[in-house]
């Protein structure tokens, strides 16, 4: 009497690639000029105005927070958006982005921090912070005309929705 032969089986699970292309957002450089640097250029226009104020002489002079705007603007800033802009880049929802850009944006406070540690400097985090968040959020929302949805097929359609 003979035994049959044992089939065998391949005891991992056979795993789908998804190797269909799915549909992503593309930015324009208008829109990306929009979305960092016009915040980025009415914050500093902020201090700059704060400043000039009668008020500086009870607060202090804010140019080296100018300085700290524009660098915070330039080295974090920057390569964040860039970042965020193509980590989520298939990701349809406009309301993340934005989300993000407003994250990027209370980045800007913890700058502060590299001014020194001492006295009431850390107070400052929000005074920029909370404002850069503001702005940059703002400025991803009205870059939102100048962002399109690729298809999967290489047709260009505009995304109004938010």
């Amino acid at each position: 009497m003979t035994t049959p032969v044992p089939e065998k089986y391949d005891s991992t699970p056979k795993r789908r690639k998804n190797t269909e292309p799915k549909a992503r957002l593309s930015m324009s450089i208008y829109g990306f000029l929009l979305a960092w640097l016009v915040p980025n250029i009415v914050m500093a226009g902020i201090v700059v105005i704060l400043n000039l104020l009668p008020l500086s002489d009870t607060v202090g002079d804010m140019t080296p927070l100018l300085t700290i705007v524009g660098l915070s603007g330039l080295i974090l800033g920057l390569p964040l958006a860039l970042l965020t802009n193509w980590l989520l880049r298939y990701q349809l929802n406009q309301s993340v982005h934005i989300l993000a850009y407003a994250v990027i944006g209370m980045l800007y406070g913890l700058t502060v921090l590299l001014a020194g540690g001492e006295g009431l400097i850390p107070l400052l985090i929000p005074l920029v912070g909370f404002p850069a968040a503001i702005l940059m959020a703002l400025g991803r929302w009205t870059a939102s005309s100048f962002v399109h949805v690729i298809e999967p097929a290489g047709e260009s359609t505009a995304d109004s929705t938010e």
